[in-house]
């Protein structure tokens, strides 16, 4: 037993003895690190008209945001706790009139031409997300399981949209899904 102990405390030095003689990584105080790495390049800010569009435009996506995660939710509820589809039409009937309505909205605003295309987009992410709706509610109508499937996918398309056009018009803003 003896030998045993003498053996395991021999290994041990041994080994503390090669991780001490090992070659040592330099390591760099943050402050000289910190000019090294390649930053993420800041966008431009906004100007007063592009501000101005992000401004009216966030009054929807707040909503918009809250709409789509709420959407989100009531189709996971349906999947896993109670399969009521009376209850998935109370939830999604007024969110599929406010995506309706949303994206009319959204379609009258005029941005200026540097937006243009951002515009587009998020009327379209609007768009995706009112059909998105309507599949639930087609569902619900025929119970036509893959129309869930159909609308999830929209939701994701909408999602990807929004997040494109949130990353131009408020950068870093947080990221509900």
């Amino acid at each position: 037993m003896l030998a045993g102990i003498v053996l395991v405390l021999a290994a041990s030095v041994g080994a503390a003895w090669l991780h001490e003689m090992r070659p040592q990584s330099v390591v760099r105080p943050a402050a000289q690190t910190a000019g090294t790495r390649a930053e993420k390049p800041q966008p431009p800010a906004l100007t007063a008209d592009e501000e101005r569009f992000a401004t009216a435009l966030w009054a929807v996506h707040r909503e918009a945001t809250r709409s789509a995660v709420a959407m989100s939710f009531a189709g996971i509820a349906y999947q896993t706790e109670n399969r009521d589809a009376r209850a998935l039409a109370r939830s999604i009937e007024p969110l599929a009139k406010f995506f309706h309505d949303a994206e009319i909205e959204v379609r009258t605003m005029s941005p200026p031409p540097s937006l243009s295309k951002t515009h587009g987009q998020y009327v379209e992410a609007l768009a995706l997300y009112a059909n998105a709706a309507a599949e639930m509610l087609k569902f619900i109508e025929d119970g036509d399981s893959q129309r869930l499937d159909v609308a999830h996918r929209l939701d994701v398309r909408a999602s990807e949209d929004m997040l494109r056009v949130g990353e131009v018009l408020w950068p870093g803003q947080y990221k509900p899904h």
